[in-house]
């Protein structure tokens, strides 16, 4: 053999073994997490930039083509275009990540053969605020004047329903004139506003709150608890639209303050299915044959004096017997169409209007049947109920009060001895006299009492803030003064024209 031919293969079969030793592709030793990671990130909104991650070996050299698998192994979100293999020379992304929409930990998975899988976190943190609602103290129900039983808290949610922190919440009353304090509340960690304490209005009507964070808005309800039902029927020619809502308001004032039911009157037990008809009382041809809960007032604007003379007349219709309280059963109101122009114009038609529907469900009304009124027709009329004795007291008025609260004694028949005495108790609601305009009528705690002493339920936080100052107050001059009136009896106080008789069935009563 050529000995030179021998030693040129032996070469060559060296330079090739170690040819073959030179490109033996690398061990991967580790995988790691780049330091651009970000720790949070909105849920469910793709992350800005894609975490990356490096596969090297033991000399800490990047390796690319190494096969490797990433997957979403917690927090629901989502991976497009996650790689295969690795970059070579270069940190390898994971893809679009989109975080899953409920708030919390996420994780994707590198996996790489049999070495430790990389773990990479993300925390998604809710995203701007996009609704509101009410989590707790919605629908509930309170006395008129009184806060309800639970705070109001409504919570701030992303468009994915996640809690936001740190949102500012404003509650805003805009039903039944009631109150939340605080009105402005800052979201907690849990997205709630907390903590609004809200009191609702004086008037059984919807009570409701706009409850805003930015431009995102939801309503709080609440309702009046009462009991007492004022079923409000006009009769007539058509009204002012302003006269029929001072009707419709004052019936819900009514509802406010006295809360407890009473019993009903089965009319057509009464009548044998006849029917009341109550045209004596103004409501011509009106025939009632129902069950009445509890009051039925009708209401009417007609002629009845010409201007500036009396305004209104108003009064029980037909009341329950004596045995059952002698509430109203069925009342009547009348305006005096001449007048009613004035009423409105001057801002004193909600004022008349409560005040004369007192009348009909009681207020000096049924004084003399439930033995409360001594000293009628005198010159110092005193209403002796216990109730409405103790708040005059508690407003101030233990001088003039005593044990007996002063009935008005001047102002003709329409005035003295169904009315609070004006020269102690100026412009409260229930004197005889109506007040210039601008000048409040406030419904005090002694008219309310007034009626628990007749035997109604009611609630003290329906009426308004009222202090005597304690003895006689100047004369002012009054509405119907102003208005051309002669300074006497503005109204009349009807007394009724049907009665329930004592075997049960419905007559007319013998006026005197």
């Amino acid at each position: 053999m050529n000995f030179h031919r021998v030693s040129a293969i032996i070469a060559l079969a060296m330079a090739a073994s170690a040819c073959k030793e030179g490109t033996s592709p690398p061990v991967p030793s580790s995988v790691q997490a780049e330091v651009n990671m970000a720790a949070s990130a909105t849920a469910g909104l793709p992350l800005a930039a894609a975490p990356t991650f490096s596969v090297k070996d033991a000399n800490g050299d990047i390796l690319g083509g190494v096969a490797i698998t990433v997957a979403v192994t917690a927090g629901g979100g989502t991976l497009a275009g996650a790689p295969t293999t690795t970059i070579p020379g270069a940190p390898t992304p994971i893809g679009t990540w989109t975080l899953g929409r409920t708030a919390g930990l996420n994780t994707v998975t590198v996996t790489v053969g049999a070495l430790a899988p990389l773990v990479i976190s993300v925390t998604g943190t809710p995203g701007p605020a996009a609704s509101i609602a009410i989590s707790a103290g919605q629908g509930q129900a309170a006395f008129a004047g009184t806060t309800v039983a639970n705070a109001l808290t409504a919570q701030v949610r992303d468009q994915f329903g996640n809690a936001v922190p740190g949102a500012v919440v404003n509650f805003n009353v805009t039903g039944g004139n009631g109150s939340i304090a605080p009105a402005t509340i800052t979201s907690d960690a849990s997205g709630n506003a907390a903590g609004a304490v809200w009191r609702l209005g004086k008037t059984d009507v919807p009570q409701t709150a706009t409850v805003t964070s930015g431009a995102f808005t939801t309503t709080a309800t609440a309702t009046i608890a009462t009991a007492f039902n004022v079923d409000l029927r006009f009769f007539g020619p058509a009204m002012p639209p302003e006269a029929a809502a001072a009707f419709t308001n004052a019936a819900a004032r009514i509802r406010a303050a006295i809360t407890g039911d009473i019993p009903d009157v089965d009319l057509t037990v009464l009548t044998g299915n006849r029917g009341v008809d109550i045209s004596s009382c103004g409501p011509t041809g009106v025939i009632v044959n129902e069950i009445v809960d509890d009051v039925i007032i009708y209401a009417t604007v007609v002629p009845i004096d010409g201007p500036g003379k009396i305004l209104a007349s108003a009064g029980p219709c037909l009341p329950r017997n004596a045995a059952s309280g002698g509430f109203a059963v069925i009342g009547v109101m009348r305006f005096d169409a001449d007048d009613i122009a004035g009423l409105i114009s001057s801002g004193r038609l909600d004022d008349v209007v409560l005040h004369e529907m007192l009348h009909v469900v009681g207020f000096g009304t049924n004084w003399s049947l439930k033995s409360l009124l001594l000293g009628a027709g005198g010159s110092n009329p005193r209403f002796v109920g216990p109730l409405a004795v103790a708040a005059c007291n508690g407003v101030g008025g233990s001088v003039v009060c005593g044990n007996s609260v002063p009935v008005e004694n001047t102002g003709g028949p329409g005035t003295a001895d169904a009315h609070w005495r004006e020269s102690i108790f100026d412009a409260e609601l229930m004197t005889g006299f109506v007040e210039a305009p601008g000048v409040p009528m406030p419904f005090s705690n002694v008219t309310l009492q007034s009626f628990a002493d007749e035997g109604y339920v009611v609630n003290p936080g329906a009426t308004d803030p009222f202090l005597l100052t304690g003895g006689p107050v100047p004369l002012r001059e009054h509405w119907n003064l102003i208005m051309g009136g002669d300074g006497q009896s503005w109204e009349t106080v009807v007394k009724p024209s049907l009665e329930i008789s004592p075997l049960g069935g419905i007559r007319k009563v013998k006026q005197q």
